[in-house]
């Protein structure tokens, strides 16, 4: 039997602001599923050795601390062929100047949890294939866009009040999409927000309802599916 792969799996926040729980169930089962895949589990990037030896990486994290040190461990990985699946918060990178240069965006807002509209934007990539247009209850993600060079996949038309007192024009917002570095890359997915009541970044905040997001819409389990086979290499750039 040949060696499966090794997968880093990071997920987590100083401000336990989401699901993470879930999150680590979700995803590790998804690898499961997708055969032939050993995943690690760690809180931050810190380890930096252990993202230079793994196959694939797929992260869900937000406002984590990153070093120089693991920051230059990433772009490493990347431009010697690795990928990274970056789901949802994975760009809210707690005032980080080198991440964004290497996602291609950053976090900015999102307006209250609602539903909007998702338009599949390039329907001729592989990793679209069969999908169509879908609306969805999320956190609608507003990003800006650092390095130019993003490759969108999905999108939505949106412009409004979001949190922070800013204000968004309309406009179309990547909600997917894919960007080289080097001989890999990222494919980053803003879908995906989950919380339980207490998931929140102050305990003495109100509790909040609880949102599953897009986790158990079909299509959302096939971008997900999808995702992975990706960036297990099993999927064309």
């Amino acid at each position: 039997m040949s060696r499966p792969l090794i997968a880093n799996l990071i997920t987590g926040s100083p401000n336990r602001n989401h699901d993470y729980d879930f999150f680590r169930i979700r995803l590790n089962q998804a690898m499961y599923d997708a055969y032939g895949i050993k995943a690690d589990c760690y809180n931050d990037y810190e380890d930096s050795a252990a993202i230079l030896g793994c196959d694939m990486l797929v992260t869900y994290t937000s406002q984590i601390l990153v070093s120089d040190r693991a920051s230059a461990a990433l772009r490493r990985y990347l431009e010697r062929g690795g990928r990274w699946f970056a789901l949802h918060s994975t760009n809210s990178v707690a005032g980080n100047q080198v991440l964004p240069k290497i996602l291609g965006t950053r976090f900015l807002s999102h307006p209250p949890y609602q539903t909007f509209h998702v338009n599949v934007t390039k329907p001729t990539d592989p990793l679209l294939e069969d999908i169509e247009s879908f609306d969805v209850d999320d956190e609608l993600y507003c990003m800006e866009n650092v390095t130019g060079d993003i490759e969108t996949l999905l999108h939505t038309r949106w412009g409004g009040e979001a949190f922070g007192n800013m204000t968004f024009e309309v406009e179309d917002r990547p909600m997917m999409y894919k960007r080289k570095v080097g001989d890999g890359g990222i494919l980053y997915l803003a879908l995906g927000h989950a919380n339980r009541p207490y998931d929140k970044p102050r305990p003495e905040y109100p509790d909040q309802p609880d949102h599953r997001g897009p986790w158990d819409m079909p299509v959302y389990k096939t971008l997900i599916q999808r995702g992975i086979e990706w960036a297990a290499g099993r999927r064309p750039f």
